[in-house]
């Protein structure tokens, strides 16, 4: 993703988002916007959800603010985020297609009973997620739902980096033992 020319931001500016100057924002958001949409449309070929992610883009950077470097230009963290959403929509989409098309289906009935079968495998889940220890819960809800790096997980709860792998490895362990128990 090539960044056109004037779109830099100053390290003042950036400094304010750090702080969570909203007008910071709203000057990096001008700047950045159609880039950051031009891009995700370049690779997904769809105007609305495009225009999603680059809102998604733009809520993460103001929710990951505090984790900014700013004798960095934002462009690779914008482009970093951006990818990101892009691969976990392709993700989505190839896993979605590849389940449907893997079920012998005969009509639209069936389809909606394989929906309904999803949605309560998704809600076993959630509960044995909630079966886990407060913190190791708040770690995994964090990497999973919140989609913060092991990094910024440690950073934000002033633990090592190497007690959230332990602890999402444990997460990991335990989800997979209960639902091959099932």
């Amino acid at each position: 993703m090539k960044n056109p020319p004037g779109h830099t931001i100053d390290k003042a500016t950036l400094l304010l988002l750090k702080q969570g100057n909203i007008t910071a924002f709203e000057t990096i958001y001008r700047k950045y916007g159609a880039w950051v949409y031009n891009f995700i449309l370049s690779l997904l070929y769809d105007e609305p959800l495009a225009e999603d992610l680059t809102q998604t883009v733009f809520l993460k950077l103001w929710e990951r603010r505090t984790f900014i470097n700013v004798d960095k230009n934002p462009d690779a963290y914008l482009f970093t985020i951006a990818r990101n959403l892009v691969y976990k929509e392709t993700e989505k989409r190839l896993m979605k297609k590849t389940y449907l098309d893997e079920l012998p289906y005969t009509d639209e009935d069936d389809r909606t009973e394989a929906k309904i079968n999803a949605d309560s495998l998704r809600e076993y889940i959630d509960s044995l997620v909630e079966q886990l220890p407060p913190e190791r819960r708040r770690i995994y809800k964090l990497s999973r739902t919140e989609h913060l790096s092991n990094k910024e997980i440690a950073s934000l709860l002033s633990v090592s980096e190497k007690t959230v792998e332990t602890q999402l490895y444990r997460s990991l362990r335990f989800l997979k033992q209960k639902l091959s128990e099932e």
